[in-house]
């Protein structure tokens, strides 16, 4: 055989062992690849389906804390207990309130025991702002099923509708609105007292639940009825005419995809969401890849085989061509799995409040809302313990429980002030957990928190007087009856100092009511920023006040009244202005009454002997 033929043989054989080679490599590459996009999809589903879930999960937690936040309300316990104009106007207020912090709420109600609607507030479609509806339009609700069947529950346990189409009037509303309602019953002595409901446009919730970039969303109950559909003319299958079940879009599967609570193969995931909703619906979202995503993703498949194929055939060398490029696209599969679950955690960082320690309390991380919450940079919270956004009126008492329960190696739940970089004090729901390694040792700390300054300050309305903004009657009520119970456990002593000013109703007769506002205000003032932190002090009634005294004896706390009662003659004021003050303090078997009693008629003796004066309950000289 010559040497030309010894060549074309070899070039020959070379070359057909090298097409061998790169088909077989092609191929093997081919099912790598394919293998790598359906793990590619389950990834991407997975990355959704948590995202999802958390997110509802918080749509509806904070719906039905709303709910129990309107029905354990003082104002509302007290309107229950007492009705009355002025109670059902602060009700009314309460419920606006509401209506206004959520624009996806549609309306927001109260219902008495008997099923009438006593408050009422609605937003119409298109509308900011929400407004009451007047008492003659209200309605007897008690043969609606939302009624009879919230009335059933414990006391704290929520009530959720279908997730259906909003009705006005008997029939639907067009265009169409979806609608999700949350109740919750009242209970007072153990008596139902009511109930609150609040019906919400469920269009952003249904709309975050079915945004996908890689997925068609499919939302539907456990009879196969189709809620929503990429295709609109599909959705709300049950509530309107000539719509596809999901039996007439996926025949075959729809058996299987409706029997277990979460499935999935190559062309449909899907999973339950029918822990979150408690109406018997047995939601599922069905979740199937894109034609695009799908194709997208075949084609860098089939593109990846053919450069293989081809550049071995070229360059005759096909285990090093294959050795360079599988790692190379692996690679970047590894590179768009570890993108998305970035983009994943940085959704997270931007809307939850998380923030990390190290076992001296340090922080060493802080999420991006913790940071935007707290108004401080993340270099600013390095290296600092909580302290930084810690309240300083927060009780020691707190922060004792908090340690004990983390050296434990316990979670703690509750609620914390906290106070922003620029001054102003907002309130958190926080769960703080120990974190240990393999030994049990503690290491560091994570700490997860939901804003809840809105719900406090609505509760704040309920217990501060709306003139003088220190404490009203009820929370002065309140506060006695703790400082009584812990005198009575722990024989830890107080007063109580009760201050009229003197001639008051001669200022408002000559000078008008809004001058006689303004010496409230300002004495109110005054006695705040002059008595102590641990005393209490509120507005008793009309112009008198009451100072709560904490650990304090009599003597103390008249020398505090005298103080005071110079510091309001000395009062740069419209017109001259003194008070006259009486104090007692607690004694061995006496009741809260007892006491009121007392630093009442040393009040009448301060009035009695000239007024513009002190009086102490013993009878006793400040001197």
């Amino acid at each position: 055989m010559s040497n030309r033929n010894s060549y074309l043989l070899l070039s020959v054989c070379f070359i057909v062992f090298g097409i061998a080679v790169a088909l077989l490599s092609s191929l093997i590459n081919y099912r790598l690849q394919s293998t790598n996009i359906d793990q590619s999809v389950e990834h991407r589903f997975e990355a959704e389906k948590n995202l999802k879930l958390e997110k509802l999960r918080t749509s509806v937690a904070s719906l039905e804390s709303m709910v129990t936040a309107l029905a354990e309300n003082p104002l509302t316990l007290a309107y229950i207990h007492a009705p009355s104009e002025r109670g059902l106007q602060a009700m009314n207020n309460l419920f606006l309130m509401a209506a206004r912090s959520q624009p996806e709420y549609m309306q927001v109600r109260y219902l008495d025991r008997t099923g009438m609607e006593r408050v009422r507030v609605d937003r119409q479609r298109g509308d900011i702002n929400p407004a009451l509806v007047i008492p003659e339009r209200l309605q007897d609700k008690s043969l609606r099923y939302y009624f009879t069947e919230t009335r059933r529950l414990p006391a704290r346990q929520h009530w959720h509708s279908k997730l259906d189409l909003n009705r006005e009037n008997g029939a639907l509303e067009r265009p169409i609105r979806p609608t999700f309602r949350v109740a919750t019953p009242i209970y007072l002595d153990n008596r139902f007292a009511g109930m609150v409901i609040i019906n919400t446009e469920a269009k952003l919730m249904l709309k975050e639940l079915t945004r996908a970039v890689d997925f068609e969303v499919l939302v539907v109950d456990g009879e196969g009825e189709v809620l929503v559909s990429p295709d609109a003319s599909n959705s709300w299958s049950r509530y309107l005419p000539d719509r596809n079940t999901l039996f007439d879009m996926m025949p075959a599967l729809a058996p299987a995809l409706l029997a277990g609570s979460d499935s999935r193969n190559t062309q449909v995931h899907s999973f339950s969401i029918d822990e979150l909703f408690h109406n018997g619906e047995k939601l599922k979202v069905i979740m199937t890849p894109t034609r695009e995503s799908l194709t997208q993703m075949m084609e860098a498949n089939t593109l990846a085989a053919l450069l293989i194929a081809g550049s071995v055939i070229l360059i005759s060398f096909p285990l090093s061509w294959v050795a360079a490029v599988v790692p190379a696209h692996l690679q970047n599969r590894l590179q768009d799995t570890l993108g998305e679950l970035r983009r994943t955690t940085a959704r997270l960082d931007q809307h939850v409040i998380t923030s990390s320690a190290d076992a001296q309390g340090c922080i060493t991380h802080a999420s991006s809302a913790f940071c935007e919450t707290s108004g401080y940079k993340l270099w600013e919270l390095k290296g600092k313990t909580h302290a930084v956004v810690r309240h300083p009126e927060n009780p020691m008492q707190q922060r004792q429980e908090i340690r004990q329960a983390l050296s434990s190696g316990l979670s703690w739940r509750g609620e914390l002030r906290n106070l922003h970089k620029e001054g102003q004090e907002y309130w958190v729901d926080s769960v703080i957990t120990p974190e240990v390694d393999a030994k049990g040792q503690v290491i560091g700390f994570s700490q997860v928190a939901t804003d809840i300054t809105d719900r406090k300050a609505i509760e704040k309305m309920s217990v501060t007087d709306v003139l003088t903004n220190v404490h009203n009657r009820r929370r002065l009520d309140q506060l006695m009856l703790a400082e009584m119970e812990r005198y009575l456990r722990y024989q830890q002593f107080f007063s109580v100092i009760m201050m009229d000013l003197d001639h008051f109703k001669a200022i408002n007769d000559t000078l008008g009511h809004q001058v006689g506002d303004e010496v409230l205000m300002q004495v109110a003032q005054s006695m705040k920023e002059n008595v102590r932190k641990v005393d209490h002090l509120g507005r008793w009634g009309g112009e008198e006040f009451l100072v709560i005294c904490s650990g304090t004896d009599e003597a103390s706390a008249g020398l505090l009244a005298e103080k005071l009662r110079v510091l309001i003659e000395q009062m740069p004021m419209a017109t001259s202005v003194t008070a006259s003050f009486g104090v007692a303090q607690t004694l061995p078997g006496e009741r809260l009454n007892q006491l009121i009693k007392r630093v009442d008629q040393s009040l009448y003796r301060a009035k009695e002997l000239g007024r513009n004066r002190v009086e102490l309950a013993s009878g006793a000289s400040l001197d």
